[in-house]
């Protein structure tokens, strides 16, 4: 009876350590879209926060350190992982496109404004 018992909490105990091995935090990142999550820039006075879901969607925050003004728009978003490029589609109608390289937590997104030329903005994963 002792070996049954034995045998059994034995069975039990390994059961239970390959349930919690098994349950890892490995759903929060896309390795296939490495935009999902929340971006920052922040220049001196001004922050610009993208939020990118995996659904497609995300919102874009433009926030001062003197609480003086803030915006937040909605937005939809395709990411080419090939070519780099982000086209963002804002509820306004509105479209910009960017180069986007990542290098870890940080990305660096290129812009081309007719007037000024080439505009970078770098982020850092928050």
């Amino acid at each position: 009876m002792k070996t049954l018992r034995l045998i059994g909490t034995t069975l039990l105990m390994v059961v239970l350590c390959l349930n919690f091995t098994a349950c890892g935090d490995d759903d929060d990142d896309d390795p296939s879209n490495p935009l999902v999550g929340v971006w920052q820039n922040d220049d001196e006075g001004e922050h610009l926060r993208w939020t990118f879901r995996n659904d497609g969607s995300g919102e874009e925050h433009l926030f001062y350190d003197d609480d003086s003004e803030s915006y937040t728009y909605q937005f939809t978003y395709t990411y080419d992982s090939k070519s780099n490029t982000l086209i963002i589609n804002y509820d306004d109608d509105d479209t910009d496109k960017y180069t986007i390289n990542i290098n870890g937590n940080t990305m660096i997104a290129a812009y081309n404004d007719n007037k000024e030329g080439i505009i970078e903005t770098t982020f850092k994963k928050k």
